[in-house]
């Protein structure tokens, strides 16, 4: 079964507060998801460091930037 963690990020295009479903499992990845908002797609970078608590560090950005 996949690990979730809601992460709240900014959209990198209309800079509404979004809610993410983040797979930590996975230690390093990087994915294309549209904005729940205004539907523009952000590319998503994600970073699970640890094993325990597994801290999660999440960077989005604009795709075409």
């Amino acid at each position: 079964m996949k690990d979730l963690d809601f992460i709240n990020v900014s959209c990198p295009c209309c800079g509404e507060l979004i809610n993410l479903a983040v797979d930590t499992s996975i230690e390093q990845q990087q994915y294309v998801e549209d904005c729940q908002v205004c539907c523009r797609s952000m590319l998503v970078s994600v970073s699970v460091d640890g094993i325990g608590d597994r801290p999660v560090s999440v960077v989005v950005r604009a795709e075409n930037d």
